[in-house]
């Protein structure tokens, strides 16, 4: 039930914030984007606690609709994962300085601990499901996005930040 309020107050947020828009496409073809955050996951701490971290991030616009790029993700729990992932974005809606999208791509994890009789590491790959909106500020955007990854013990990802236009 919790993290159905996190999502539902996150979009609510991003779409309450969109009264004062601008009647132009935001994001364009040779666009690249860099920024960061702070980043929430489930499933990897102690009893599949929340994990708070941060999170750099850069894309590059393939086209109007469609872009590429990296992310990473360092948490601190107590199992100190981090996170890489490849995703792409099918941009759905691109006006009034709105812009929601659909996100496809790959993450890989790894985590490690201390046993007391030594270290202990783990790493999984999986494949990103999920959706995003940012609101155009200019040449910065606000972002937020949920997303699933199929890797074992890490159900959902919330992330959120600004991205800077180049």
């Amino acid at each position: 039930m919790k993290k159905l309020s996190v999502i539902a107050f996150t979009i609510l947020f991003a779409i309450g914030i969109s009264g004062t828009t601008v009647a132009q496409q935001s994001v364009n073809q040779g666009d690249i984007s860099v920024g960061g955050g702070i980043s929430i996951t489930t499933g990897i701490g102690s009893g599949g606690s929340f994990e708070p971290g941060i999170n750099v991030n850069g894309f590059y616009s393939i086209t109007d609709e469609i872009r590429a790029g990296a992310g990473l993700s360092l948490y601190f729990g107590d199992f100190s994962p981090t996170e890489f992932n490849l995703d792409g974005h099918y941009i759905f809606k691109d006006e009034d300085g709105l812009v929601l999208y659909g996100l496809a791509g790959i993450g890989f994890f790894s985590w490690s601990f201390d046993t007391g009789f030594g270290s202990v590491s783990f790493s999984t790959s999986g494949l990103n499901l999920g959706a995003g909106l940012e609101y155009d500020l200019g040449n910065m955007f606000l972002f937020a996005e949920p997303k699933i990854n199929t890797a074992a013990g890490t159900p959902l990802n919330l992330t959120g930040g600004v991205r800077f236009r180049f």
